[in-house]
C-alpha cells in the first residue's frame, strides 16, 4: 500500500471519506453530550455510537472537529475561556515540600530515579505527602538533573 501523505491524512490518490448528513435526533444527543464533556473516552463514544447508529471513529471525529470550531469562534469573539458554561479547572495549589521531606525524597533518587509505586507509596507514607506529588517530584528531578554521564579519568 501506498505510504501517507506529508499532511497524513491519506495516501495519494486515496478517496476522500464520504461526507455524513446527520439527523436532528444525531446532533441534539452528540452535542448534549459534547456539552458535558468536549472529550469523551472510548466508552463514551461507543455508547453514542449504539444510540445514534454512527460508527464510533466518525463520532471521534465529529468531536475533534467540535472543540475545531469552538476554538475558531473564540478566537473571532475574543472570549478568554472557548466552551461556554464548563468551568474552567483551577490550577492545583503549589505543594510546600520541607528540607526533611527533600532530604528523603533525594536519598530515594540518588538510589533510584524511577521508582516503582511501591516505593513511591513508600515515601508518602514517611514524607506524608500524597502519592501523586511524590511522582511529579521524581519527574521534575529527572528533567532538571538529567542523568549524567560518569566521567572516566580521560574525560576528567
Amino acid at each position: 500500500m501506498d505510504s501517507p501523505s506529508v499532511s497524513g491524512c491519506r495516501a495519494p490518490g486515496e478517496a476522500r471519506r464520504t461526507r455524513i448528513a446527520l439527523s436532528q435526533t444525531q446532533k441534539a444527543v452528540l452535542q448534549a453530550s459534547f456539552t458535558v464533556n468536549p472529550y469523551p473516552g472510548i466508552g463514551t463514544r461507543e455508547k453514542l455510537a449504539r444510540q445514534t447508529g454512527l460508527a464510533e471513529p466518525r463520532i471521534q471525529i465529529w468531536f475533534k472537529n467540535q472543540r475545531s470550531q469552538v476554538v475558531r469562534q473564540k478566537r473571532q469573539a475574543a472570549e478568554p475561556w472557548p466552551l461556554e458554561g464548563l468551568p474552567r479547572e483551577e490550577r492545583r495549589k503549589r505543594t510546600a515540600i520541607s528540607a526533611w521531606q527533600s532530604s528523603v525524597l533525594l536519598r530515594a533518587f540518588d538510589s533510584n530515579r524511577f521508582p516503582g509505586i511501591a516505593t513511591r507509596e513508600e515515601l508518602a507514607k514517611q514524607t506524608g505527602l500524597p502519592e501523586s506529588r511524590i511522582q511529579i517530584w521524581f519527574q521534575n528531578r529527572r528533567a532538571r538533573h538529567p542523568g549524567r554521564k560518569e566521567q572516566t579519568p580521560a574525560q576528567a
